[in-house]
């Protein structure tokens, strides 16, 4: 009789599904290691803009980034009690998320046109060859940055099309 009561339904719970268990723990450990990032970002920036007054722009960034993942962070922990604002404020920090990395791919991606540029210009002789590398090396971290870009795009709008599939089971 015993057995029957605990092989039924191993997989049911009462209150949170299994799903949104899942995708919160993800949000957890995504999130907090974007907060930490965020925080060692903005220490590096804000260390680097003693010495540049380029960096100071990436401060706002770093700021804002580090927003995101507090805001992503804090919806998945209301979303774990269930609450259904927990949805807009993951949905918030997605949003300024998604915004954010474009913004600064857009700004490495410059910086390393400037960088290449400077090589070019740096006043010595440069054969045709060296700066096709040169080239080549710029556009290939540019590529790099771009395709990362849009891989976390990607993941976050997944995340949030799961976490919508889930807000019928937050009821407050």
């Amino acid at each position: 009789m015993e057995n029957e009561n605990l092989d039924s339904h191993p997989t049911e719970q009462k209150g949170r599904p299994q799903f949104l268990t899942v995708l919160c723990i993800l949000t957890f450990i995504g999130s907090g290691l974007g907060v930490l990032g965020g925080l060692l970002s903005f220490a590096g920036v804000s260390a680097l803009s003693t010495f540049s007054s380029a960096a100071g722009s990436s401060v706002i960034w770093s700021i804002l980034g580090l927003v995101a993942a507090i805001l992503c962070l804090l919806g998945a922990i209301q979303m774990w009690n269930l609450k259904k604002s927990g949805f807009l404020l993951y949905l918030a920090g997605s949003a300024i998320s998604v915004i954010v990395s474009i913004i600064s791919t857009v700004m490495i991606t410059s910086q390393t046109s400037k960088f290449s540029d400077a090589i070019r210009n740096s006043g010595g002789q440069m054969n045709s060859s060296q700066e096709q590398v040169a080239d080549a090396f710029a556009g290939a971290a540019s590529g790099f940055v771009w395709v990362g870009t849009i891989f976390g795009i990607l993941i976050t709008t997944a995340f949030v099309i799961m976490y919508n599939a889930n807000r019928k089971h937050l009821i407050h």
